[in-house]
């Protein structure tokens, strides 16, 4: 098969410079480039500028490949966010080797969600996906650090979570509002997947999430005369989406980290694991009452099938007179069913009787016979 591999970035707080621009330029001579988006599909050789120094310039990252890799790359400056406030999110590899890692780029923050499936092949395409995505990277600069949360989820399995030698280990502060996930966060865990039962629980402890918003005017409220100025100034100078944002971001109450003593790893994978039993003794119930029903439903259509089956076996005729391949097929359905609904009075015995007659009335079509040579 061929070789698929999709780059993009892309600018929220503004559009990059015109050194960002040159370096992007010259990262590709086939890729879409602007001031606020960089993109390019590989079928055959591969990308030859650096995602981090791009990432200086542009503010979000996507990357994905057949072969069952995805990248997710969003810049900060480091005063919104920094690596002490993801720090007790990280595990502590190298950069990609687990899902959630950070990497300081100058005055920039950088924060990766990666997973690579061992010989897995990825059919979807990448174009769009980073729109999807991309309010993450708001979500973050609000104080809210649920993408942080999951990001360390998808690399949690409860499994590996039963030794009482490791009760010391502690779950990260776990965030406000994950029963109720954003369409961004939704689009996260699609594309970097968690334990479902680890993420129930999780959900269970999480403090509910305020939707509840700051009117702007309030907010402006809360800031001084020279904060106001450096916001007008900014403006002035075409910083005004960026302004905007900052604003908008006011406007949400900040999340507000749970305190309290956090529960060390073995426990939450305890209570994963009783989750996950939970759900499947439930999963199970549920297809056996399905099953039940379906068998039910079955039984009833058969119980009908047999009390007309004169009618039926009359109408086979009519069908054979047609002497085509799809009326045969419908000749041969009806027959199954008439079987199945002699079987089930006890009659196998008069079905038999009858579908000898039908076979002897019709020996000379052979594609006929052929279809019920089972019966």
């Amino acid at each position: 098969m061929s070789e698929y591999q999709y780059y993009e970035f892309a600018a929220i707080d503004g559009p990059i410079s015109d050194e960002g621009m040159r370096y992007a330029r010259g990262c590709s001579s086939r890729a879409n480039v602007s001031r606020v988006r960089w993109q390019n599909t590989y079928d055959f050789g591969d990308f030859h500028g650096s995602v981090d120094t791009l990432l200086k310039h542009y503010d979000a990252h996507f990357y994905l490949a057949n072969w069952g890799t995805v990248r997710l790359g969003l810049a900060f400056p480091k005063d919104v966010i920094g690596r002490k406030d993801i720090q007790p999110y990280l595990r502590g590899g190298e950069q990609y080797e687990d899902t959630l890692t950070v990497k300081e780029n100058g005055q920039r923050c950088i924060v990766y969600w990666e997973k690579s499936e061992e010989e897995g092949w990825c059919e979807e395409d990448g174009e769009g996906i980073i729109d999807e995505l991309i309010g993450v990277r708001e979500e973050l600069m609000r104080g809210d650090y649920r993408a942080l949360f999951l990001g360390w989820l998808a690399d949690f399995d409860p499994e590996e979570w039963q030794d009482p030698e490791d009760g010391a280990v502690v779950l990260p502060p776990i965030p406000a509002g994950l029963d109720q996930l954003s369409p961004a966060l939704t689009s996260l865990i699609k594309h970097f997947p968690v334990d479902p039962d680890a993420l129930a629980v999780a959900a269970s402890l999480s403090p509910a999430g305020t939707t509840d918003r700051i009117p702007v005017a309030t907010a402006l409220e809360g800031l001084s005369t020279s904060e106001m100025r450096a916001l007008l100034a900014r403006v002035a100078e075409g910083g005004g989406a960026g302004v905007m944002a900052e604003l908008n971001r006011f406007t949400y109450p900040r999340v507000r980290v749970p305190a309290g003593p956090a529960m060390s790893c073995v426990d939450f994978a305890a209570k994963a694991i009783q989750a996950r039993e939970a759900r499947l003794k439930k999963e199970a119930a549920a297809a056996a009452a399905k099953r039940k029903r379906e068998a039910e439903v079955r039984r009833q259509h058969l119980v009908s099938v047999f009390q007309r089956a004169d009618g039926i076996w009359s109408g086979l005729d009519q069908l054979m007179d047609q002497k085509i391949r799809a009326a045969y097929e419908k000749v041969a359905a009806q027959l199954l069913e008439l079987r199945e609904a002699y079987t089930q009075e006890g009659d196998s015995g008069a079905f038999k009787q009858r579908l000898a007659g039908f076979r002897d009335r019709y020996s000379n079509r052979r594609a006929m016979l052929r279809l019920i040579e089972k019966l």
